[in-house]
C-alpha cells in the first residue's frame, strides 16, 4: 500500500500539504528543529497531572498540528468525541454503545446520555461490585485456611487488563498471589497448578458470554483438580465474572459466586468494570476507585481539550502521520519499569485489535494504513536486543519510553541506573553519531577504518518520552486511558470502526469446524469434512492425525 495515500476523508489540499511537509521532514529531520526553535521543548510537552508527555524528539511542529487541526473539523472529532462519551451507538456494526467512561465515572462528567438508563446501569454495576467485594472479603476471612493463591481465568481483554494493574500495584510479597490462565496451552495450566494448594485457593473465571472454549475448558480442568485432590464440590470454590450471569448459573457456579457487569463493556475496555475482580481482592478497592479516577480525569482532559492541545490526539496524529506519510510499520513501547511488563501485551491488544481494519465505516476497503505494529518490551533487558535495529537498522521506528520518576523499593543505586539508561538511549537516537566524531572519541584505540565505520549512527530517529511521577493507581488509570483516548484518535484519523473485532470471530469459527477433523473421540465427523480446508491445512490435518 502506498505510504501516501489517505482516506477520502481528508481534502486533496491537505493531503498535499502533509506530503510536502514529509518530504521536508525527511530531509531535514529533527535535531535541526532543536535550533531553529528554543523554546521547542516546553512547545512539544505538556504535563497533565502527575504525567509529563515529551514529544519535542519527534517531527511535531506547529505546522503538522495545524494541519491535523484542520483535519479534526473536516472528520467532526469534537461530535464524534461527544458520541462517544454520551453513549451514541458508534460501534455500527453491531449497533451498540461504547461506555468504557462510565465505568470509571458512572456521573459522565454531567454530559447528558442518549439513553438515561445507561448511567443508571453504570451505577448499579459500581454497586454490585462494592458489595460483591465486601461480601467475597468477608468469606474470604471467615474461612479456616487462608486464601493464599487466586487463579484468575480468562482470555484477551478478560485477562489482560487484570494482570497488567496486579502486577503494577500489587505489593511484592503480599498475602495472595494471583496467577493468570488464558492460553488452552495445557502447560501454562500445569505450571500454575503445581503453585497452588486446593485447600486454599480460589478460581474467578472471567468470560463475557461465559461460553469462551478457552476458558471454560481451563475452568474444567481446574474443577477436575479439585476433585481430584479430595474437593466434593469444586465449583464452591469458583468466582464467576460475566455479563451472562443465567449461563454461570447453567454452567454450575453458585448464584451468590456470579458477578455481572453490564453488556456494552467491551472486552478490550473491560480492566474497569468487574473483569479486574481479581485484582481488587489483592490490592484493595480503594486503590481500584484511585485507578478508576485516575482515568476519569485523563477523560476530562481528552474532553474539554481542544485537538492542539490534546495529548491523546497529538499522540495519535504523530501515529498517523509517521505511518501514512513517513513510511513507518510499527512502533515500539518500552516501559522502563519491571511492573509495567505487561503493558505491552496489553496495548497491542488495544489498538492492534480496535484499528487493525480493512474496512471503513461505510464497508468500502480502506485505501490507508490503520494500525502500525505495536511492540516493544522492558528496560533495559530489550537494551541488549531491539535497539541494535533501533539505532542502527534501517526501518523508521517510532519509541515510545515509559519512565517512572520515582521508585517504590530501597535500590536507589538501581533505580538511578535505570532512568540514566532510558533517557540516554532517548538522546542517543536523536543525536547519532557521525564518522568523525567516532574517530575523535577513539583517537588512541587506533580502530581500523572498517570498524570506525561501523558504529556510524543515523540518529534523528524519533522518540517521544512519558514520565510518570510514581507509578502509582492514579496515574496507571490516567495512562491506559490516555492509550484509549489515542486509539479512538486513529479510528477516526483512518476512517473505521474501532470497536468490532471481526477477524477474531473468523478464526473461533474455524477451530470450532476443524476440531471435529483432528479429534480421535469425535463422533459423526462428517464425510469430507477435512476436504472443506485448502490443500496445505488438509495435509497438515492428516500430519495431526498421525501422530
Amino acid at each position: 500500500m502506498s505510504e501516501n495515500i489517505m482516506s477520502p476523508s481528508i481534502e486533496p489540499s491537505l493531503r498535499k500539504r502533509l506530503e510536502a511537509l514529509a518530504v521536508l521532514d525527511q530531509r531535514l529531520g529533527i535535531k535541526k528543529k532543536f535550533i531553529s526553535d528554543s523554546n521547542r521543548v516546553n512547545l512539544m510537552s505538556k504535563q497533565i497531572g502527575d504525567i509529563y508527555f515529551d514529544f519535542s524528539k519527534t517531527h511535531i511542529s506547529p505546522e503538522l498540528i495545524n494541519i491535523y487541526s484542520e483535519f479534526s473539523d473536516q472528520i467532526e472529532f469534537a461530535k464524534k468525541r461527544t458520541d462517544l462519551f454520551s453513549g451514541e451507538r458508534i460501534n455500527i456494526t453491531e449497533d451498540r454503545s461504547v461506555l468504557h467512561t462510565l465505568l470509571r465515572d458512572p456521573t459522565n462528567q454531567g454530559i447528558d446520555m442518549r439513553r438515561p438508563e445507561t448511567l443508571e446501569q453504570a451505577q448499579s454495576s459500581a454497586n454490585q461490585l462494592l458489595e460483591q467485594y465486601a461480601a467475597i472479603t468477608k468469606e474470604l476471612d471467615a474461612r479456616s485456611t487462608q486464601v493464599t493463591d487466586i487463579i484468575h481465568v480468562g482470555i484477551g481483554g478478560s485477562a489482560l487488563g487484570p494482570q497488567l494493574i496486579t502486577e503494577a500495584l500489587s505489593d511484592v510479597g503480599g498475602d495472595i498471589t494471583v496467577h493468570f490462565i488464558g492460553n488452552i496451552d495445557a502447560h501454562q495450566l500445569v505450571a500454575v497448578l503445581s503453585a497452588c494448594r486446593v485447600t486454599s485457593t480460589l478460581v474467578i473465571g472471567v468470560s463475557k458470554t461465559f461460553t469462551t472454549a478457552e476458558t471454560l475448558q481451563n475452568i474444567n480442568s481446574i474443577a477436575d483438580w479439585f476433585a481430584k485432590h479430595g474437593e466434593m464440590n469444586p465449583l464452591q470454590n469458583f468466582y464467576a465474572v460475566t455479563a451472562a450471569p443465567d449461563n454461570a448459573v447453567a454452567y454450575g457456579i453458585p448464584e451468590k459466586n456470579v458477578v455481572s457487569f453490564p453488556q456494552w463493556v467491551g472486552g478490550r475496555y473491560s480492566v474497569w468494570s468487574s473483569v479486574s475482580l481479581s485484582a481488587a481482592l489483592v490490592f484493595g478497592m480503594d486503590r481500584f476507585q484511585e485507578f478508576l479516577a485516575g482515568a476519569a480525569s485523563m477523560d476530562q482532559h481528552f474532553y474539554q481539550t481542544k485537538p492542539s492541545e490534546n495529548v491523546c490526539f497529538l499522540a495519535a496524529m504523530l501515529d498517523h502521520y509517521y505511518d501514512n506519510f513517513m513510511g513507518a510499520s510499527s512502533k515500539a513501547i518500552f516501559a522502563y519499569d519491571y511492573r509495567l511488563r505487561s503493558l505491552v501485551d496489553y496495548l497491542q491488544q488495544l489498538e492492534t485489535e480496535s484499528n487493525g481494519k480493512d474496512r471503513q465505516v461505510d464497508g468500502s476497503p480502506v485505501d490507508q494504513e490503520t494500525s502500525p505494529v505495536v511492540w516493544g518490551g522492558v528496560g533495559t533487558d530489550v537494551q541488549h536486543s531491539v535497539f541494535q535495529m533501533l539505532h542502527q537498522g534501517t526501518s523508521l521506528i517510532p519509541a515510545e519510553f515509559i519512565l517512572t520518576l520515582r521508585a517504590d523499593h530501597e535500590y536507589p543505586e538501581h533505580h538511578l541506573e535505570l532512568l540514566a539508561n532510558g533517557l540516554a538511549q532517548t538522546a542517543a537516537l536523536l543525536a547519532g553519531q557521525s564518522l568523525d566524531e567516532v574517530k575523535e572519541l577513539h583517537a588512541t584505540e587506533g580502530l581500523t577504518d572498517l570498524a570506525a565505520k561501523a558504529k556510524i549512527f543515523a540518529g534523528d530517529k524519533p522518540s517521544t518520552t512519558i514520565l510518570l511521577q510514581r507509578l502509582n493507581p492514579t496515574t496507571l488509570g490516567a495512562l491506559l486511558a490516555f492509550y484509549e483516548h489515542r486509539t479512538f484518535c486513529g479510528g477516526l484519523f483512518a476512517n473505521i470502526n474501532s470497536y468490532d473485532q471481526m477477524g477474531v470471530e473468523l478464526g473461533k469459527r474455524l477451530a470450532k469446524q476443524l476440531k471435529p477433523t483432528i479429534d480421535p473421540n469425535a463422533a459423526n465427523v462428517a464425510d469430507g469434512a477435512k476436504d472443506a480446508f485448502d490443500p496445505s491445512t488438509q495435509a497438515l490435518i492428516t500430519r495431526v492425525n498421525d501422530r
